[in-house]
């Protein structure tokens, strides 16, 4: 084989991986997210509550994001802030009212990121955070863009949850988010995660050029 066919086939590996990738990210939001979903629904109506009016049409706009607006392979960063903004109030109507959800942003509009990165990572605070059963739960988010940087930090704090005397792992959805990282933007992002128990964040990085 020469050269030049082994470099196309070795292009063409790459880019099947990276769509594959991609397909992962956009199936994110799965089928527990949509059985709860309909739970939270089904809640609302039974007590009659006037936030179930608000509730489908959040997760309206979710799921048409998911279907729909991801067909591309780069999404606006203002449509990515609308979805997870979309995610946080939806979640709001099945937790703890005592809860603390902060979400500061400022970014430039023009710039771009690929679809779902950022909503694993705020799934995995109401996930590991909000359920978990601490006392006085709080989320605190902050996402901002200039100059072809964008920064993401989440924090949360939480409580251990042990099943079958073994601590809840919390870094098979991480991992993943950082071979995908790894596929995307090779040597264009940097990935922290902090474990103070009882805080537990994440900063992401992204050369988005």
């Amino acid at each position: 084989m020469h050269l030049n066919q082994l470099e196309n086939k070795t292009l063409k590996i790459e880019k099947q991986q990276i769509e594959n990738q991609l397909y992962y990210l956009k199936g994110q939001i799965n089928p527990h997210f949509l059985f709860n979903s309909l739970n939270v629904l089904y809640s609302l109506a039974i007590d009659e509550k006037k936030e179930i009016t608000n509730a489908i049409l959040q997760l309206s706009d979710i799921l048409r994001y998911v279907i729909y607006d991801v067909n591309t392979d780069k999404i606006t960063i203002k449509k990515e802030i609308k979805l997870l903004k979309n995610y946080i109030e939806f979640e709001k109507n099945r937790h703890v009212n005592n809860a603390s959800i902060t979400f500061n942003f400022s970014i430039a509009e023009d710039e771009e990121i690929y679809p779902m990165l950022l909503l694993p990572l705020l799934e995995n605070s109401f996930k590991h955070g909000l359920k978990s059963g601490v006392q006085n739960p709080f989320i605190e988010i902050k996402l901002t863009s200039k100059n072809k940087k964008l920064d993401f930090i989440i924090s949360n704090n939480y409580k251990e949850i042990k099943n079958n005397n073994k601590t809840e792992n919390h870094g098979i959805g991480l991992k993943n988010i950082q071979e995908n990282l790894a596929i995307i933007y090779p040597n264009k992002h940097l990935f922290v995660v902090t474990n103070n128990n009882p805080i537990f964040s994440v900063q992401l990085t992204l050369n988005l050029e």
